[in-house]
């Protein structure tokens, strides 16, 4: 199977390591997941790693590859600078780096970045997403576009530009909240995913987009919640974390405005809870799985790059 591969897709951030064999058509032919991440992985080590997971693979070495992600951070294997908003959703597949002094022809697509003081920001891999939002879509690209993770992107799109963007905390602060604050007593022993129809997630949720001020308070008060009404465990999660996504939620209207609709970017129980939160706060959304986006914005970004190698129509 792996003869037949036009290009390979690789997603190589911080914490994990992804490839997807295509085909001259696009389709992936095959995954691999790996936990070589660029956390794990030091800089003279990337081209042995890629080397040995393609190996293994059994992929030619005339196969090029296309990447994204923190690979071409500056803490990366290259460094691919970033592109400036406002900008076309295209234009980084346009400015994909070489990787020097390797035999496969491996290029990098840079991020995106704000470069104002005010609003600086940056983003990795999701701008690829965005390439691959555009090939689900089948149309120009409008709207507001919502991507869940340990960093959270909410992005401003208008006829497939890019003209703003902002990165919350929200899924890092639930994992500090809970490992590293007085909170950890009220989470630990939670099991389970947190209930998105439960009183204890709306009310996070609402609470959060009726008083975004008042956060810092509303999170302190799952403790005394916790010791003085016998809060849960499984309650205070869900109120955390329907807090959270709330505020993140009420962040994106203050930016942006009022949007008719939200493209949500997620997949699993993460994407349901943004899903219902959004719901709440009066923004219907449609859900697009984050994986298959990845592999269609670098397959799409290969077409541009080596034309050549795929059935073109």
């Amino acid at each position: 199977m792996q003869n037949q591969a036009a290009v390979i897709a690789v997603d190589w951030g911080t914490s994990h390591l992804r490839m997807w064999p295509l085909d001259p058509s696009g389709k992936a032919l095959d995954c691999r997941k790996s936990a070589d991440g660029m956390r794990t992985v030091a800089k003279s080590d990337f081209a042995s790693v890629m080397n040995g997971h393609l190996k293994e693979m059994g992929l030619p070495d005339d196969v090029p590859a296309i990447m994204c992600g923190m690979v071409g951070s500056r803490q990366g294997w290259q460094e691919a600078p970033y592109v400036t908003v406002p900008c076309h959703i295209g234009d980084p597949a346009l400015g994909a780096v070489k990787i020097n002094n390797t035999s496969r022809d491996m290029r990098i697509l840079p991020g995106i970045a704000n470069r104002s003081l005010d609003k600086a920001d940056v983003m990795r891999s999701e701008e690829t997403q965005l390439l691959g939002l555009k090939e689900k879509m089948g149309k120009a690209l409008t709207g507001l576009v919502c991507m869940p993770g340990t960093h959270a992107k909410w992005v401003h799109v208008e006829d497939e530009r890019v003209l703003d963007f902002f990165t919350s905390l929200s899924g890092e602060l639930f994992a500090a909240l809970g490992a590293a604050s007085v909170l950890k007593h009220a989470l630990d022993g939670a099991s389970g995913p947190v209930d998105v129809n439960g009183a204890a997630f709306i009310d996070g949720v609402r609470q959060s987009l009726d008083e975004p001020a008042t956060i810092l308070n509303r999170l302190f008060s799952v403790r005394p919640k916790s010791l003085l009404h016998d809060l849960n465990n499984n309650e205070a999660a869900a109120f955390i974390s329907g807090t959270i996504i709330g505020q993140d939620i009420a962040g994106a209207k203050a930016r942006f405005g009022d949007a008719s609709s939200v493209i949500l970017v997620g997949s699993g129980h993460l994407g349901t809870l943004y899903a219902s939160a959004l719901n709440i706060a009066g923004l219907p959304s449609q859900m697009v799985d984050g994986d298959e986006l990845a592999v269609a914005g670098l397959a799409h970004a290969a077409r541009l790059i080596w034309p050549d190698r795929f059935n073109l129509k």
